[in-house]
């Protein structure tokens, strides 16, 4: 089902005329939110679809690292047992028959719910207890079939798929009101919806629709946003490439924040309202997440006004950080996005009863918690999590730490490393940024026997939470050198055989398990392995020599039998 008002609708559209400098207008002062770009938007991610991330055009370490999974999993679970509780039960009419469905919101590759499940069942031996063998079920959601059809398909989430915990659906954010399941087929709307559910959205809500405005001496003007193209002609209006090479300009009408707002959506006027009344801001530039409010407003009545929203995203938390008057600000990154007002989803919430919780600093990554229906007394849990979680050293201050130790500290030592790693939750993308110096130094003669001890044991925690995404990323193939590095040549095989399914055929890592087959005296494997190896790239000449040499060696040893005949 979908909720009526102008978001069902695409963009309206006008013809394309000269502007008086030369520049083709696709769109005339338009207000934000009715803008084509956000068609430009939708068109970009259904033909990308999980390529977007795995192919390197949208940033997205700071969301999908084990880092911020383990952190957005001990908030949750916090929540999980405040609501399992018996003060939750009894005040908030937690049914403990039923799971608490937790949603990640636009999943895009899947990464983030896959690492969030992981550091999940980590924390079963201390779930609550109630009548469903696990008391949480995890949805993930997009508006594109592409990326669903990926997921069903990765191998990383089937285990979670047999044990009944995942299940997919197909939601449009700004627009749907029920969620139908695809792997159990339930649908939920508040009917069927027994507990409160967990919103989750990672650089999400930057990339729903806005409204803009700026507050000009206690006046409240809408911004409104006229598209230009350098080009002659364009053709296809709905073509996601205008995103490389539109430019925005933008003019202001003075609007009243009594009834700017309309239909559903003029619960948002007070929150405007406020704003222009607002001392602190006569001089001030604000945005409106019109479309991620909606998303909002439908989930709450979805859960009976019992929600909580974690989100992270490149936004302000505090309304002082929108002083000062300026054009909206759009930011190209293969789609585009804007910064997402926190403060303004905050007073949507508190208007609404609720409260929230939000990361101090303003610079940088912003995480906020957003809390509706639960009293803050029983979220004790979650509020106390989020503060030992969150307040002190959150995903930003590790997603820099990380970076700057690659870039700034040539020659780290082997302990930092592996405390980066450690302190990372074991993710495989910081390990692939260190694998060449962990290579180099845990290998005889450089790290004792403890250490590489300790290092196969940080290994096996890293591949357990590898998910393969992409084909140039070959965490497995890295593993298996590591593991050669350290002599370790069965293992190594393992990881190679691993890379070759995950990762495709390539003439190294048949190469590789040649070599590892040659060091364990398996010679006929190695000679295959080599063969192999030439077959698909015909001039490697270090196959070719190794190739050779276990011929020479297997002729040796049938010479040897055949004498001692």
């Amino acid at each position: 089902m979908r909720s009526s008002g102008y978001l069902n609708g695409t963009a309206r559209t006008q013809k394309p005329k000269f502007a008086p400098h030369g520049a083709l207008v696709l769109e005339d002062k338009s207000r934000l939110s009715h803008s084509m770009i956000w068609n430009w938007m939708r068109a970009f991610y259904d033909q990308q679809g999980v390529g977007a991330w795995s192919n390197g055009i949208v940033p997205n370490f700071v969301t999908t690292n084990c880092c911020i999974a383990k952190m957005y999993a001990q908030v949750i679970f916090g929540y999980l047992n405040d609501v399992f509780s018996p003060a939750g039960i009894k005040q908030f009419g937690a049914d403990p028959k039923e799971p608490m469905y937790i949603m990640e919101l636009g999943a895009g590759h899947g990464k983030f719910s896959f690492l969030l499940l992981k550091q999940m069942m980590r924390l079963k031996e201390f779930f609550p207890k109630t009548e469903s063998k696990y008391p949480f079920k995890f949805i993930m959601t997009d508006f594109t079939e592409n990326n669903i059809v990926f997921w069903r398909n990765h191998p990383s989430l089937q285990p979670f798929i047999k044990m009944g915990i995942v299940d997919f659906a197909k939601f449009d954010a700004e627009h749907d009101v029920e969620i139908q399941l695809i792997v159990s087929g339930k649908r939920l709307n508040k009917h069927t919806v027994k507990n409160p559910m967990v919103l989750v959205a990672n650089y999400i809500f930057d990339t729903l629709r806005h409204e803009a405005f700026r507050i000009n001496d206690g006046k409240l003007q809408e911004a409104l946003i006229t598209i230009e193209s350098d080009r002659d002609a364009e053709p296809d209006l709905n073509d996601p490439g205008l995103i490389k090479r539109f430019r925005p300009k933008w003019t202001y009408k003075n609007v009243s924040h009594k009834d700017y707002f309309t239909g559903r959506q003029a619960d948002l006027n007070p929150i405007l309202e406020r704003m222009v009344t607002r001392t602190a801001l006569r001089k001030s530039s604000i945005l409106i997440p019109v479309g991620g409010i909606n998303c909002l407003r439908n989930l709450i009545e979805l859960t009976s006004g019992r929600l909580f929203f974690l989100s992270g995203d490149k936004a302000y938390n505090h309304e002082n950080e929108m002083k000062g008057l300026r054009d909206p600000h759009i930011a190209i990154h293969g789609s585009f996005s804007m910064m997402v007002n926190y403060d303004a989803v905050r007073r949507y919430f508190e208007s609404k009863g609720g409260f929230s919780m939000h990361t101090p600093y303003q610079d940088g990554f912003k995480v906020a918690a957003f809390v509706l229906g639960t009293p803050k007394n029983v979220v004790r849990s979650a509020r106390m999590a989020f503060l030992m979680a969150l307040q002190t050293f959150g995903p930003d201050n590790f997603s820099t730490l990380q970076r700057s130790i690659k870039d700034m500290v040539p020659n780290p030592s082997l302990k930092l490393v592996l405390s980066l790693l450690r302190l990372s939750g074991y993710d495989s993308d910081v390990f692939y940024k260190f694998k060449q110096f962990l290579i180099d130094k845990v290998g005889h003669p450089y790290a004792s026997e403890k250490i590489q001890q300790d290092v196969r044991k940080d290994i096996q925690e890293i591949y357990d939470c590898y998910y393969p995404l992409s084909k140039s990323k070959d965490v497995a193939f890295e593993i298996g050198r590591l593991f050669m590095s350290m002599k370790d040549y069965k293992s190594a095989m393992r990881f190679f055989v691993d890379s070759l399914r995950d990762c495709g055929e390539h003439h190294v890592t048949h190469y590789n398990l040649g070599l590892c087959h040659n060091y364990v005296g398996d010679f006929a494997s190695a000679l295959k392995s080599f063969n192999t190896s030439l077959e698909i790239k015909p001039d490697y000449h270090e196959a070719g020599e190794w190739s050779n040499r276990m011929a020479h060696k297997m002729n040796q040893a049938k010479g040897n039998v055949t004498g001692n005949k």
